[in-house]
């Protein structure tokens, strides 16, 4: 039977010897871990290889690109505010009922346009003038004009008292 010894009762010898036995122990220690961290990271590097999984399902690739890209465009557009598709439905309109005046504008160049629009501008004040000429005479609409200008004549009494 083998006997056991106890911590006490051990000689010189065997302390260099054991010392010596544990630095070999951590160095075949330290092979056997590096040599298993190696294999660790060849499986992950295989694994995280996107081209061996493209080459084995190309078309599985393709779709989960084609659905990554979608996400990230759903979660990166800017969203309109109210305010600006009120704006645009606006804009829209404008240009729908102006149509055929901005298709002359791009056909005749900048100058053209600049005139037309400067018209336009003249106009509008024009009539925003008369407008209030007449909301200020306390008229809602035309007045009918009565004097030697007019072709309107003066109302004529033309019941006779006999």
């Amino acid at each position: 039977m083998a006997e056991k010894k106890h911590p006490g009762d051990t000689t010189e010898a065997d302390v260099e010897r054991s010392s010596e036995d544990i630095r070999q122990d951590i160095a075949k220690g330290e092979k056997n871990i590096s040599q298993t961290v190696d294999q660790i990271g060849e499986l992950i590097e295989e694994k995280l290889d996107w081209r061996e999984y493209v080459k084995d399902s190309p078309y599985l690739a393709i779709g989960a690109a084609a659905g990554l890209g979608y996400l990230a465009s759903r979660i990166f557009i800017a969203r309109a505010t109210p305010m600006e598709r009120i704006m645009g439905s606006i804009a829209q309109e404008v240009r729908g009922s102006l149509g055929g005046v901005l298709v002359g504008a791009a056909g005749s160049g900048l100058i053209g346009a600049t005139l037309r629009s400067v018209a336009v501008k003249a106009a509008a004040g024009w009539i925003k003038k008369a407008v209030s000429t007449d909301a200020a005479g306390g008229g809602v609409g035309p007045q009918s004009r009565t004097g030697c200008d007019s072709t309107v004549s003066p109302e004529v009494d033309t019941s006779t008292n006999i």
